[in-house]
């Protein structure tokens, strides 16, 4: 999902909320998510660490940047629900 669908997903939200069919996102959610990602970001460190084959390590690799852009996303939402 990029910048531009996110961006598209939270203007939906916040029509949901204004006709009062969404709950209000609270940072406190989202710090709960960016602390789960940073804790399975710091797991798939581990194990790419612990790792030998090119396949696995790839593949690891794959995960991890993911990870970092759910993170960089749930940084991003963080900052637009304190703006509003």
């Amino acid at each position: 999902m990029g910048l531009e669908s996110a961006t598209g997903k939270l203007d939906k939200y916040f029509q949901r909320l204004k006709m009062g069919k969404a709950r209000k996102i609270k940072p406190s959610h989202v710090d709960k998510i960016v602390g789960k990602l940073e804790a399975k970001a710091q797991s798939l460190q581990a194990d790419l660490a612990d790792t030998e084959k090119p396949e696995k390590k790839q593949r690891l690799e794959g995960k991890l940047k993911l990870v970092r852009e759910q993170q960089e996303r749930a940084r991003w939402l963080l900052s637009e629900i304190d703006k509003s």
